[in-house]
């Protein structure tokens, strides 16, 4: 059990960009993104600490339905992007009653209730009662990564260097991001300038973005089973 004053916000409005009403989208065939975040949460922590943040009345169906808090998100926060988004990280929090958040989004399927447990636990030891004062959860990372400029963690010639020997750089999983709604009041963010990087298993670092990202992440359940 979480033994620190934690609420799980899971924000969701019905728009996205680039896969359409995203939200409703399942891995398994069955439930969908949403809820399977709810599901995934309520295993770590009390339903009436975890969120859902939304201007969706049928998405709010959906969370009641699954015993959770709703908390209703103005329209200009939602439509598009007229709003900035440390506009709407602050438009968020701002209304959570608890002295820390976790940000949870539901389009990482398979941060799940273990990784979620490790994550809270991390946070209690290295920011409530450490030196840090926010957390995110990050995948290690050895990939050749170039900008239009260039190679930016090897040279690209004669002294190539074999993926395992590349410096240790880190990837944002989008699952999880911690921090004191102080701190995140703060910094109009859900970061702070302490961070500490939670290392996660590679399964967390697939984020549906695209059609394309829903399709990997649905092969990956049925070859793993992985609820």
């Amino acid at each position: 059990m979480v033994d620190y004053d934690l609420v799980a916000v899971i924000p969701a409005r019905l728009g996205s960009s680039r896969v359409k009403e995203k939200v409703f989208s399942s891995v398994s065939g069955e439930e969908s993104l949403l809820e399977r975040k709810i599901r995934q949460l309520q295993k770590v922590l009390p339903s009436d600490r975890v969120i859902v943040n939304t201007e969706s009345e049928k998405i709010s169906e959906i969370a009641y339905r699954c015993g959770v808090m709703v908390q209703e998100r103005d329209s200009y926060f939602s439509l598009g992007h007229e709003a900035t988004f440390s506009e709407v990280i602050q438009h968020v929090i701002s209304n959570v009653e608890a002295e820390y958040i976790a940000w949870t989004p539901f389009v990482v399927p398979f941060f799940n209730e273990d990784d979620f447990k490790a994550s809270f636990y991390e946070f209690s030891n290295k920011v409530v009662q450490g030196e840090f004062d926010s957390l995110v959860s990050v995948v290690q990372m050895k990939d050749y990564v170039w900008s239009e400029v260039g190679p930016l963690n090897y040279e690209a010639n004669e002294n190539h260097t074999v993926s395992q020997d590349l410096p240790q750089w880190y990837r944002v999983t989008n699952g999880n991001y911690m921090a004191s709604k102080k701190v995140m009041l703060k910094y109009k963010y859900f970061l702070g300038d302490k961070v500490y990087l939670d290392i996660k298993p590679q399964h967390c670092s697939i984020d549906i973005d695209t059609y394309d990202d829903l399709k990997i992440a649905q092969a990956y359940y049925k070859s793993t089973n992985d609820v």
